[in-house]
C-alpha cells in the first residue's frame, strides 16, 4: 500500500514539474514574442486607447456625427470630447435636444476591440430607450440603437464607428468653427421646426427631372427615413428606394444617394426665402405638392400579379390621421362612420386595420378588418371580422367580387359596416400601383363610384 502510495505521488510530482517547466517554456516563448515587437499586448492597447483617446479630444470644433439605427432611421449629433471624461452634445433627435447641450461621460474601454461607451444617459442613449415613448421605437428594444462603439477606420477627417449590440454605423466627421458656431446658435432646431412644418403641409412632394420624369419623394421627420418610388429603365417594374437621413446644417442629408436617370441625389438643402426643399441636378430644383394620387403603371401591371406576386393590401387604421397616397376622401369619411357608430354601441367597439387578402388557388378574398373590445375589464385585439368573396380579374384587369360567407364578428358588426360592404359587392374595381409610400401601395378604383378609392401597403 505504501509504495503504490509512493509511485502515485511522484507520478504526481513528475506532472506538476512537466506543466512548471512547459509554462516556463511558453513565457521564455513570450518573452521572445514579445521582444519580436518590442512590447507587450499591454502596452500595444494602452498606446491604441491614448491615440484614440487623443484623436476624438484633438478635434478643436468638435465631431458632427451620423448615427443610423437598425430600425432603419438616422440622427444628427454634434459632439465634443473632452480630456476630462465628459462630452458634451446636441442632436436632431427632437427640438430639446436640438437647442440644449447635454453633457455624459465617456470612456475607451479594452474589450475584445478598443470601445468607445457613453457611460452615462444622452442623447445618444434617446434612440435606444427601451421606453417606446421615449424612444420613439418599440417596448423592450426602442430603436434598435447603440451607445458603444468600436472603432472601424479613420479617413482624412472622418473615423467610421460600428455599434456592438445592433452593429449601428456612427461617422465622425471633424466640425469646422463655423459649423460648431452654427450649432450653438441653434441652427439645427430652426431647421428641423422648418423641416417638420414642410413636411406636414406637404403630403404629396414631387420632383421634376430634367428630362420630364416625375418623381414622388417623401420623408418622415421624427424617424429620419426618406423614401422614393419609380419606374425602372426598361419600364417594366416599380423600383423603391428608401434610406435614412439626417439633418445637415443646410438641409438634409441622405446615408444612401438616390441613384435616377444619370443623375446621384444626396441631400436636399432647406430654402429658407421660399420654403422649399431643393435638389441639386444640372440647377437647384425645387420639390413641390401635388396630392393627385400619382399612378405608375409598368408593363407587368398589378391585375396580372395579384394573388401571386402580392397576396395583402393592408389598410392602416385610422386613416385619416395615417393617410396614405391614393386614399380617396369617400373611402376615408366612410372608415370614419363606421368607426363611431362601433364606438357607440351599448359596449364599444374598436375599427382598426383593414386587410384585403387573395387566396389565387380557391379564388377567394378575405376581407378582414381588426376590431377591439372590452370585455370582463380586458381589452381583447384583435377580433377579426371576415367577408370572404370569391374574385376574378378579367382579361382587361377589372377585379370583380361576389359575396360568399362571413364570420360570427363580421355578422354582428355588419350594420356599422354597412357602405363599404355595399362597394365591394355592387362595384368592380382596377388595380394599379400608386407611388408616393415608403412602401410598395396598390390600390381598387371603383369603376362605377368613381370617388371611392381603397388604397394600401402591398404584402405577401
Amino acid at each position: 500500500m505504501f509504495l503504490h502510495k509512493m509511485i502515485s505521488f511522484n507520478r504526481t510530482i513528475r506532472h506538476v514539474l512537466l506543466i512548471a517547466a512547459a509554462a516556463l517554456s511558453m513565457a521564455a516563448c513570450d518573452r521572445d514574442y514579445e521582444s519580436i515587437f518590442g512590447e507587450s499586448t499591454d502596452q500595444r492597447i494602452r498606446e491604441a486607447m491614448g491615440e484614440y483617446q487623443t484623436l476624438l479630444t484633438s478635434a478643436p470644433n468638435g465631431w458632427r456625427a451620423m448615427l443610423y439605427t437598425g430600425s432603419g432611421g438616422g440622427y444628427f449629433y454634434h459632439l465634443q470630447f473632452n480630456e476630462d471624461g465628459n462630452v458634451t452634445m446636441f442632436s436632431d433627435f427632437n427640438e430639446t435636444t436640438a437647442a440644449t447641450p447635454k453633457s455624459s461621460e465617456w470612456v475607451l474601454k479594452a474589450l475584445q476591440k478598443i470601445t468607445l461607451t457613453f457611460e452615462t444617459y444622452s442623447y445618444i442613449h434617446l434612440p435606444a430607450d427601451p421606453d417606446g415613448e421615449t424612444s420613439g421605437g418599440t417596448n423592450g428594444s426602442g430603436l434598435l440603437s447603440d451607445f458603444e462603439f468600436t472603432f472601424v477606420r479613420t479617413a482624412g477627417d472622418s473615423v467610421i464607428m460600428k455599434g456592438l449590440r445592433y452593429a449601428n454605423e456612427l461617422v465622425l466627421i471633424k466640425a469646422t468653427a463655423e459649423e460648431r458656431a452654427q450649432i450653438a446658435d441653434e441652427r439645427v432646431r430652426t431647421l428641423l421646426e422648418a423641416t417638420k412644418a414642410y413636411t406636414a403641409a406637404n403630403n404629396g412632394l414631387r420632383l421634376e427631372l430634367p428630362n420630364g420624369k416625375i418623381l414622388p419623394v417623401r420623408f418622415e421627420v421624427t424617424r429620419k427615413i426618406f423614401g422614393a418610388q419609380y419606374l425602372s429603365a426598361d419600364n417594366s417594374q416599380i423600383v423603391t428606394f428608401r434610406t435614412p437621413f439626417t439633418l445637415s446644417l443646410d438641409g438634409i442629408q441622405l446615408r444612401d444617394a438616390l441613384q435616377i436617370d444619370g443623375y446621384s441625389i444626396r441631400a436636399l438643402h432647406w430654402d429658407a426665402d421660399n420654403g422649399v426643399y431643393t435638389a441639386q441636378l444640372a440647377n437647384p430644383v425645387a420639390l413641390y405638392n401635388d396630392t393627385d394620387p400619382l399612378i405608375l403603371e409598368p408593363t407587368t401591371t398589378l391585375a396580372s400579379v395579384m394573388g401571386r406576386d402580392y397576396k395583402v393590401i393592408a389598410i392602416p387604421a385610422n386613416p385619416y390621421e395615417n393617410r396614405i397616397p391614393g386614399q380617396s376622401r369617400d373611402f376615408v369619411d366612410i372608415y370614419d362612420m363606421a368607426a363611431s357608430e362601433l364606438s357607440q354601441r351599448a359596449t364599444p367597439i374598436g375599427l382598426h386595420e383593414m386587410f384585403f387578402v387573395f387566396d389565387p388557388i380557391n379564388q377567394e378574398m378575405a376581407f378582414n378588418v381588426n376590431l377591439s373590445q372590452v370585455q370582463g375589464g380586458i381589452e381583447r385585439y384583435p377580433i377579426v371580422a371576415q367577408w370572404v368573396y370569391d374574385y376574378t380579374i378579367a382579361a382587361d384587369g377589372t377585379l370583380e367580387l361576389t359575396s360568399k360567407r362571413s364570420n360570427e364578428s363580421a355578422n354582428i358588426t355588419s350594420f356599422e359596416m354597412r357602405t363599404i360592404l355595399q362597394h365591394l359587392e355592387d362595384d368592380t374595381f382596377t388595380l394599379h400601383y400608386i407611388a408616393g409610400g415608403f412602401d410598395l401601395i396598390g390600390g381598387l378604383y371603383s369603376k362605377e363610384s368613381v370617388d371611392f378609392t381603397v388604397a394600401g401597403i402591398l404584402g405577401n
